[in-house]
């Protein structure tokens, strides 16, 4: 797979003079960066990890919580594998390197389990959950879920494609596919914006993905939600059922969104860097994108964040029926 690579390089040289005080001030006199900060994404521009990772961009940069500039730079490809593979190869023990890792991330070596993505990272921080919601183009003739399981039902497995954003939106066609008992078809893609793209012309029948994907075009009528795997309906759908008061017997699950570390950076570095998360977090900016894409807050840090991890890879082997690694 080709992998593009997209730079951005966010705030300015002259920020470094004087905020260095700021950061040891607010961190401790430990470790601060030296030189400019590079903040990987490994998902295609315009997904719901792009969009994340530039909210978290945006917020450091506003608030000068760092002494140095901020590059982003996005490594698409492989469910996650080839942005983490860069930095497993290239930036080993790099404190100077923070990476937006995902549910995704972890779900690619549960299905391949020779790609490198989560296990090559040392996690730092969760900032939020996503629930998942199921789409199809505005104008489908699908008005209900049962509308859409039932022509599903009726054709052969495979007959509908959905488009998918990463190997998290794959699981959730998985567990919606043993829900139903038809096999749905997944169409890859890089992001969760090229697989909205795809839904928008017309080239696959749905999408299962998070609303903060699809916010926007949800609100101008261009796609329409069907239904809502979680045990309540969202505040913010409010007209859109849950798949199990649709009579359809849909596991739930969530996408956690964090940033990572590369391995093998120290404790040092690493309690540096939940500091400067917990500020994300804390910020009003991060508090109304989370609200706004109708996530949940749920800031879970250092070891308290692995355990988190434990527990979801657990959940995410059961759902597929993948045993424990071995």
């Amino acid at each position: 797979m080709t992998v593009s690579r997209r730079k951005f390089v966010i705030g300015a040289a002259t920020l470094a003079v004087g905020m260095a005080s700021v950061a040891g001030t607010a961190f401790g006199q430990g470790w601060t960066p030296t030189r400019d900060v590079e903040l990987v994404i490994p998902f295609g521009v315009g997904g719901g990890s792009d969009l994340m990772a530039r909210v978290i961009g945006k917020v450091i940069v506003e608030e000068k919580l760092l002494p140095v500039p901020l590059v982003i730079n996005n490594r698409p490809g492989g469910g996650g594998a080839a942005g983490i593979g860069y930095v497993s190869a290239s930036r080993k023990a790099d404190p100077h390197t923070i990476i937006l890792v995902n549910g995704t991330t972890q779900i690619t070596p549960i299905l391949t389990p020779q790609a490198k993505t989560l296990t090559e990272v040392q996690p730092v921080a969760n900032f939020m959950l996503d629930d998942f919601l199921l789409f199809v183009k505005g104008d489908s003739k699908y008005k209900t879920i049962q509308e859409f399981v039932e022509d599903v039902k009726s054709k052969p497995d495979k007959t509908f494609n959905f488009a998918t954003g990463g190997t998290t939106d794959v699981m959730a066609i998985t567990v919606f596919s043993k829900a139903i008992g038809k096999q749905i078809n997944p169409v890859n893609f890089n992001s969760g914006g090229e697989a909205l793209t795809n839904l928008l012309g017309g080239h696959v029948d749905g999408v299962i993905g998070n609303p903060l994907e699809f916010m926007g075009h949800l609100k101008s009528g261009a796609v329409r939600a069907l239904g809502v795997f979680r045990d309540d309906r969202f505040e913010a759908f409010g007209d859109v059922p849950t798949m199990k008061e649709s009579g359809i017997n849909a596991e739930n699950f969530q996408m956690w969104r964090g940033i990572a570390l590369p391995k093998g950076v120290s404790e040092e570095v690493q309690t540096y860097w939940q500091g400067i998360m917990r500020k994300v977090a804390e910020s009003a900016t991060m508090k109304k994108y989370i609200a706004d894409n109708a996530a949940a807050e749920s800031f879970i840090v250092g070891k308290d964040f692995e355990a988190f991890l434990a527990n979801q890879e657990k959940l995410y082997r059961d759902l597929l029926g993948k045993p424990a690694a071995q």
